[in-house]
């Protein structure tokens, strides 16, 4: 470990601030410097990220300004701490953030922590902030600086420009068919100032055919109905339906919905802001798609500075996902009509209404009808009581949820059990019933490895795997034999479980397999790479499991090395100039903009060195491809034919798998593969005809040319990704 990992590390940002000086990071103990800042409001966010010395843990993390004291909300994850130092024990969750009240002037904070063994505080920097006494002036005058890397991503690469939300204004205007979009709003007691920004956000919409319905939920605040009365007088295209009493968040959005006129109805909370361009695109998509029923976009989310952070940049249409967390959420558009049909929102469900109404379309609709917009178009606002911030601030929500996909499973796949995943956000694992007899499973290693790899792998599946019916295929290639290798197939031979499946001379990894997979017994196939490693012993009937289902091709596990980060979620096209491995190098358990490694999703393809199939599907598909892709590509191109015989690949992280060798090892690997594959990718390319393609499952907002999910070069306006057919 680096010797700076043993000192004080940490990083500071203000939040809303207009830097006027910011040292870098300090790497060192205290020498007397620290962070100055210029504040533009009195409330005042100071967060980031802070490492003690190793041998030294913290109980406690805290702002001092002479005998005031403010405690900071700590272990929040930071994975770009731990990416720069992986060794230190503390580092994943080094993050931090405390909200501090200012004087006007100089305000002196000194950050200080606990320490675990002594129980003393410590400080580790000073921060100076200035208030001036015209700060609110400053403040109309001067929007803060981005205090972000997404935020300033935002602004260069994603958001409209002016040039282009007047364009947007001025084609709008001229097209002869253009939807009615209905807005259904839900209020209740709702601050003004939110209220406020919710509704201008509607009215500074680039496309105008729209109507703003709102349903106040019988707010006692006079406020709230003074404001909604001014903006109806403002403009007609507000309409309020005034309850005389409260029925919570679903009955008065069902009393809204009866006021829609619109062809599609866009949720919407009291609280929240749409992006200037929100509803241009959902018409946009209308028109293009006529048979759309339900459209979703991206979103993030927005403090009450009008700071964003935390987007979420989600896959194109993904039912698998959609059953482990509310994938859909924020931006949600539906088909008005059927709205009606379906009975709109149903009460009890309140705090998850959006994810039971979305399990109830997807299940009246096919699968062609759900579109994807992937921008951001939708600011969820962070406060306090808002989910935003917490499930923890409505419980019900949880609860909600669980009994929505509860609900939707009992009526459209009986027997699945559903278990919840630890700690936040809120997210379930399925558990898919096998068929009434267990199916046979066959288990195929080749021996294009060192032997001693074979011998592992084979003691470590009779070891730690609870699924009893299977059977190991090793398909040998023969040549000269060592006396280690001799007592190695010796060894094979006694396993009652194993069998050698004899292939002299032949080391084409396509070929090898097929010859395996026709001499296998078993109804299911599992190909595996001799150096992986299960590391649960339910990872054989996870994968039999959800093989074994309707409408389902190939199934991967997730593969992970010695250190526990993710080396394969999913295979995505595109990627490094031809393919990559979804979450490469990322924690399983942990979030990313791109959502979650810890759900079972679908994939585009899923890699050969762990791939589950029926073996009746797996021979329809005509096999691994062993003249144009001997060694290389054939488990995308068999994934591909399976998807254009309409199966979907998953990806599972409750099979999980680990290579037996170190990181350099890992990467080693995957150099190897990438300076091999040229050729055969090409052939992919041809046969595919992937030139222009687009993953349907990475959002063109990341980058193709990292693994792990991060911030890419603007897509184009309008355009929406293309999949393989």
């Amino acid at each position: 470990m680096d010797d700076t990992a043993c000192s004080l590390l940490h990083e500071v940002q203000f939040d809303p601030i207009r830097q006027r000086r910011a040292s870098e990071k300090l790497a060192s103990e205290m020498d007397g410097g620290g962070y100055v800042v210029e504040a533009l409001s009195s409330r005042l966010t100071i967060g980031g990220w802070f490492v003690p010395p190793q041998e030294s843990g913290i109980c406690g993390l805290r702002a001092r300004r002479g005998g005031q004291l403010y405690v900071a909300r700590r272990k929040h994850r930071r994975h770009d701490v731990w990416h720069r130092y992986p060794k230190h024990p503390f580092s994943l969750d080094s993050g931090f953030a405390v909200i501090v009240r200012l004087q006007l002037g100089w305000n002196e904070f000194r950050l200080e922590f606990k320490e675990e063994s002594t129980r003393r505080w410590r400080e580790f920097t000073v921060c100076r902030i200035w208030l001036s006494p015209w700060w609110p002036l400053k403040a109309w005058v001067c929007r803060p600086e981005c205090l972000s890397e997404y935020e300033m991503w935002a602004r260069q690469e994603h958001d409209p420009s002016v040039c282009e939300l007047r364009t947007m204004r001025t084609t709008q205007a001229e097209q002869a068919d253009r939807p009615v979009l209905s807005v259904l709003m839900p209020t209740y007691n709702t601050p003004v100032k939110w209220l406020e920004r919710a509704i201008d956000s509607v009215l500074g919409q680039t496309y105008s055919n729209w109507e703003l319905c709102i349903a106040d939920d019988g707010s006692q605040s006079r406020h709230v109905r003074r404001t909604l009365r001014k903006y109806a007088a403002r403009d007609s295209r507000i309409r309020i339906t005034w309850r005389l009493r409260s029925g919570h968040i679903c009955n008065a959005s069902n009393s809204a919905l009866e006021s829609c006129r619109g062809v599609f109805t866009v949720l919407m909370d009291h609280d929240d802001e749409l992006a200037p361009d929100a509803l241009h695109h959902v018409a946009e998509r209308i028109v293009q798609q006529p048979e759309v029923m339900m459209i979703f976009s991206d979103e993030d989310k927005i403090d009450e500075s009008g700071i964003r952070s935390g987007p979420y940049f989600k896959s194109g249409w993904n039912y698998d996902l959609l059953l482990g967390e509310n994938c859909v959420s924020h931006m949600g558009a539906y088909r008005t009509s059927l709205l009606r049909e379906l009975g709109g929102f149903r009460p009890g469900f309140e705090g998850s209404q959006d994810w039971d109404l979305a399990l109830r379309v997807v299940a009246r609709v096919p699968q062609g009808a759900v579109v994807h917009i992937p921008r951001v178009l939708y600011h969820w606002r962070i406060l306090p009581q808002s989910t935003a911030s917490s499930m923890e601030a409505k419980p019900y929500a949880r609860d909600a949820g669980r009994r929505a996909v509860a609900e939707h499973l009992e009526l459209h796949h009986p027997g699945v059990r559903m278990e919840e995943l630890p700690g936040p956000p809120d997210g379930w694992r399925l558990h898919w019933p096998l068929p009434e007899t267990p199916p046979l499973v066959s288990i195929i290693v080749s021996n294009l490895a060192p032997f001693e790899e074979l011998h592992d792998a084979v003691d470590m599946i009779e070891r730690n795997t609870s699924y009893a019916n299977y059977e190991i295929l090793v398909a040998d290639s023969g040549g000269d034999r060592s006396s280690g290798e001799l007592e190695l197939r010796a060894w094979l031979l006694s396993r009652s479980k194993v069998r050698i499946v004899e292939a002299p001379g032949v080391n084409c990894w396509s070929k090898l397999n097929n010859l395996a997979a026709r001499e296998s017994r078993g109804s299911v196939l599992v190909f595996l790479h001799p150096g992986l490693r299960p590391s649960s012993p339910d990872w054989l009937r996870e994968l039999c499991s959800q093989a074994c289902r309707a409408g389902v091709g190939a199934v991967g596990g997730q593969l992970r090395d010695l250190l526990g980060t993710i080396q394969h979620g999913g295979i995505v096209l595109g990627m490094n100039g031809s393919t990559g491995y979804l979450f490469r190098n990322w924690l399983p358990d942990a979030n990313t903009i791109g959502g979650r490694p810890d759900l079972v999703r679908e994939v585009t393809a899923v890699t050969g060195d762990c791939l589950t199939v029926m073996k009746y599907r797996f021979e329809e598909a005509g096999g691994f491809d062993e003249v144009a892709l001997p060694d290389m590509h054939a488990d995308l191109d068999l994934c591909l034919r399976l998807r254009a015989a309409g199966l979907r690949q998953l990806c599972t992280p409750f099979a999980p798998l680990v290579f037996q060798s170190t990181q350099t090892a890992c990467d080693r690997r995957v150099r190897a593969r990438r300076a091999a594959e040229a050729k055969q990718f090409a052939a992919i390319v041809q046969r595919w005809r992937l030139e222009r393609a687009v993953d349907p499952y990475f959002n063109p907002n990341l980058s193709l040319e990292a693994e792990v999910p991060m911030l890419g070069r603007r897509p184009a306006i309008g355009v929406e990704p293309s999949g393989v057919s």
